[in-house]
């Protein structure tokens, strides 16, 4: 049975804050090393072109443009205003975020698995890979994490006050339970703007909730209280639930994902847990001792393999009505995991074999994350082609995109080329999902011919390499606008071929 959670001495509070603060220090530190070598990424590349968007817009024509709500985008705008925009400031919003789960983690584990848990919890929260591998990403998975975290604190308080009452210990000052509960809603929306996969979240509290209370673990009165926090979660996320639910019908059906069968759902959970395969046993056999060890803790600790094992189960009852990506929606479960390691570490007996699982533990963690860490930068493609887009002058020159999607980086590299008319084309001739935020022109392939060229020159920049459309598909599109100009310089990259035209045909 999980140790108790009586409050710790009052001499001790100091020191638990102090290991608080320490490992949070470590969290970020980890987070931040080498964070400017990897060059922007295709998901990056897609924040990078919110990023460009005015105040006005994210609020406006853009609040329903991409699968999730502009929230994140918005914070990270506000956060570049202060800190700038290279690649070391912009993804150090998420790296921060990443470690500033970690005190939710030791509340958490505090309350469950005593003080020795909680130390173990966070180191291996420190170096949880798939923290590592988004946290380290321009994308929304830290906030959602981080608000999930905050949410399931104040949730777990709340709900061993409720067994206390049940017991017959004095009621929870009102003010104090007002607050609580906004936690838990304030954290839920905040998750739910920032990710849409995120309202699977109330749902598994719902089920924990509803189970608890069968069980007798906590009162009626507390699932008709979490009702009602449910009621103001609703109410706070109606800005957010009509595009949801209209990207639901067709920007995932635009996406290409493999069918959920169980070959692939244990290959994106393997993903998910990234462990090298001879240290796997150990990580697996503490992941089960820490749920052994959450026997009799009530609601509260009920609450842990609610998430951790709720949320992949979810994703995969989801994935038989629609695919979905399972693995990146698996962070903050995979985090959270770290609080059933710490509960099993601190489980077994003796402390060398603590301490020798915990290395184990700790390597394969390592192992794990170490791809992460570039030892030298990879600049970006068009960083690659620097040399050739610097020489051109965009107020005598016309661009046209082989595929929208190039637009992302390279309006974020060069947004002087943007400025004048903007031509692109799309495989099947179809739009993308962010197509509100981009500032080129869809044109048909059909109807590349007539595309109006008045500028003396234009820049034809292409993929050449997947993901880019098939030649047969876009290429001759372009090479009838190519045509009608004589080509005077051109530039490949290891993705990307740019070719600048002088016009020759009629405007």
């Amino acid at each position: 049975m999980a140790p108790g959670s009586a409050a710790p001495p009052a001499g001790d509070r100091g020191t638990e804050a102090r290991t608080v603060v320490l490992f949070t220090l470590a969290a970020a530190a980890v987070q931040l090393t080498l964070i400017g070598n990897n060059s922007f990424t295709g998901d990056e590349q897609v924040t990078l072109l919110f990023l460009r968007a005015d105040w006005s817009e994210l609020w406006g024509p853009l609040w329903g443009a991409d699968t999730h709500r502009p929230y994140y985008y918005m914070l990270l705008k506000a956060w570049s205003g202060i800190f700038g925009e290279s690649r070391v400031a912009l993804r150090s919003l998420g790296a921060l975020l990443h470690a500033a789960s970690l005190p939710f983690i030791w509340i958490l584990a505090r309350r469950l698995g005593g003080r020795r848990a909680a130390v173990w919890a966070l180191a291996f929260s420190v170096l949880s890979p798939l923290a590592i591998f988004y946290g380290r990403d321009i994308r929304n998975y830290p906030l959602v994490a981080f608000s999930i975290f905050g949410s399931l604190a104040a949730l777990s308080a709340l709900s061993a006050l409720a067994a206390a009452e049940r017991a017959g210990a004095s009621d929870l000052p009102a003010r104090r339970r007002v607050l609580l509960w906004a936690g838990v809603t304030l954290g839920a929306a905040s998750a739910f703007y920032a990710h849409s996969i995120s309202v699977l979240y109330p749902i598994l509290v719902c089920l924990w909730a509803l189970g608890s209370a069968v069980a007798g673990l906590v009162s009626w009165r507390f699932v008709g209280q979490l009702v009602l926090a449910g009621l103001a979660l609703a109410l706070i996320s109606v800005p957010a639930v009509l595009p949801m639910l209209h990207h639901a019908e067709t920007t995932l059906k635009n996406f290409w994902i493999p069918l959920t069968t169980p070959g692939r759902l244990v290959s994106q959970m393997r993903d998910a847990y990234p462990y090298p395969a001879p240290l796997l046993p150990v990580v697996l056999g503490l992941l089960g001792l820490g749920l052994w060890r959450l026997r009799g803790s009530g609601a509260a600790g009920l609450l842990i393999p609610a998430m951790v094992i709720g949320q992949p189960v979810a994703l995969a009852l989801l994935g038989l009505v629609e695919p979905v990506f399972i693995t990146r929606a698996m962070v903050w479960p995979a985090m959270l995991a770290s609080l059933l390691l710490g509960l099993g570490l601190a489980g077994l007996p003796g402390r060398k074999l603590r301490l020798g699982a915990a290395a184990l533990v700790l390597l394969a963690q390592a192992i794990a994350a170490r791809p992460d860490y570039l030892a030298h930068y990879q600049p970006s493609e068009p960083e690659r082609l620097a040399a050739f887009f610097d020489r051109i002058d965009p107020a005598e020159t016309e661009l046209i995109l082989g595929r929208q999607n190039v637009e992302h980086l390279l309006r974020w590299s060069y947004p002087a080329l943007f400025e004048g008319p903007v031509f692109a084309f799309n495989k099947d001739d179809e739009k993308i999902v962010y197509d509100a935020a981009n500032r080129s022109v869809r044109v048909l392939r059909a109807e590349a011919g007539k595309l109006p060229l008045t500028r003396p020159r234009f820049l034809i920049v292409q993929q050449i390499r997947p993901p880019a459309p098939p030649g047969a598909e876009v290429t001759p599109a372009l090479d009838r606008i190519a045509a009608r100009g004589r080509l005077i310089a051109e530039a490949k990259g290891a993705w990307w071929r740019a070719e600048l035209y002088e016009r020759t045909g009629p405007e």
